[in-house]
């Protein structure tokens, strides 16, 4: 299809170049026309390189995961009469390469899974995009979004079964007035006091679990709830409560955990932990983000092993060093919390991007790494340079709109 729309785009400046020949009067009309028809022709191989939403879970059992996520709108419109939905268990490099369904409402299910098990999942629509003259264009299949889940262990006889799931996410009127919600769910025996549930922003210093298991740190501790981290208590939260957390930043990772009480119990118990990220205008503007969010089983992996190699293997150490100690910190709490190594060089960049640290921009701007084209953007450059040109484009796209206004 797109090989026929670009032969007759050609064929149509052609022809619209050679009459200028017959009608000299049409010049100026004819060079417009032929202009705006290349230009057409240009950009209609362009790639979206990053996400256009959001997905989330909405429920999970040891064989099932459920997920939802945000209707295409604002620049995006759905042609389509369904989604396309793929997931496989990780660490996987191509989740489209495993199961793969189509659903006309926004959720779905996924069924038969393997009982304690991480699924990727990536959710399409057949979208059209509007470009910088307000013009629909190019309507092809376009990730809204990834997320990943854990199934459940497979439950053991009386014994407290236990879970928390998201089942809401709003962007809010500004940057931060985003919201969460999440419902607990838990399984006699069960008489707790009050429910706990604590949220805190990737990068976040807190050792949220810690603090929120005790009965009385979180109000010591932290004083108050920003955007940064914070809790909420529900006493009685029958199975089923809904916490809900506002005046959150958009576009955000966020960790959500929930502890039940006791009466007289000063340490809770713990019902469940789940991720959520904030919607919003999400649009990747750092080459860093997009390979992160899209490319960080291929790209991103080849670029880690590159670089560490200049290294003798000590990145971690480096950075820390030179740019920030707190780095030690981060990898206490991300192997406590998360189980992830951030001495490892792909899980250390994923950390730095996601979390905004300074670190990742003073690191990858060094005068040797600009020099020596070892930065991320250079390695895409040099190796994909296609793919760096889809990307780019994406990535200006917002500001040329911002202009023409």
């Amino acid at each position: 299809m797109k090989n026929k729309i670009a032969q007759y785009l050609r064929h149509k400046s052609v022809s619209v170049l050679l009459s200028i020949r017959s009608k000299p009067k049409d010049l100026s009309r004819a060079i417009k026309l032929s202009l705006s028809l290349l230009l057409l022709l240009v950009c209609s191989g362009a790639n979206a390189a990053g996400g256009i939403g959001s997905v989330w879970s909405t429920g999970s059992d040891d064989s099932a995961i459920s997920v939802t996520w945000t209707v295409p709108s604002g620049n995006y419109n759905h042609v389509g009469s369904s989604y396309k939905v793929c997931y496989r268990k990780t660490p996987t490099l191509n989740v489209c390469g495993g199961v793969e369904s189509y659903t006309a409402p926004n959720n779905f299910t996924a069924t038969g899974l393997n009982s304690d098990t991480e699924y990727k999942f990536k959710v399409w629509c057949y979208c059209e995009k509007k470009n910088w003259r307000g013009k629909w264009k190019n309507a092809k299949w376009r990730k809204i979004g990834t997320y990943k889940q854990s199934t459940l262990p497979e439950p053991e006889p009386d014994v407290l079964i236990s879970n928390i799931s998201v089942v809401d996410v709003a962007p809010g009127a500004s940057k931060y007035e985003a919201s969460i919600d999440v419902e607990v769910t838990y399984t006699n025996p069960a008489a707790f006091e009050f429910v706990r549930t604590c949220y805190k922003k990737l990068g976040n210093m807190t050792s949220m679990n810690s603090i929120c298991s005790k009965r009385d740190l979180p109000p010591s501790s932290w004083g108050s709830s920003d955007h940064g981290r914070g809790w909420l208590d529900v006493e009685p939260a029958p199975s089923g409560s809904i916490f809900s957390f506002g005046s959150l930043k958009q576009c955000r990772q966020y960790k959500v955990v929930s502890y039940g009480f006791y009466d007289g119990v000063d340490n809770g118990l713990k019902l469940g932990e789940t991720n959520a990220h904030t919607p919003g205008d999400c649009k990747a503007n750092k080459m860093g983000m997009v390979i992160v969010d899209d490319y960080s089983e291929t790209i991103l992996v080849e670029y880690a092993e590159m670089i560490s190699y200049h290294y003798d293997g000590h990145l971690f150490h480096y950075l820390a060093a030179q740019y920030d100690q707190e780095l030690f910190t981060a990898h206490k709490l991300m192997m406590e919390e998360d189980r992830v190594d951030i001495v490892q060089p792909k899980a250390l960049m994923e950390y730095l991007v996601g979390s905004e640290s300074q670190v990742w921009d003073n690191w990858q701007n060094e005068n040797r790494l600009l020099e020596q084209r070892l930065t991320l953007d250079a390695y895409v450059e040099d190796k994909y340079p296609e793919l760096y040109k889809d990307i780019l484009d994406d990535i200006q796209e917002p500001e040329q709109r911002r202009k023409a206004r």
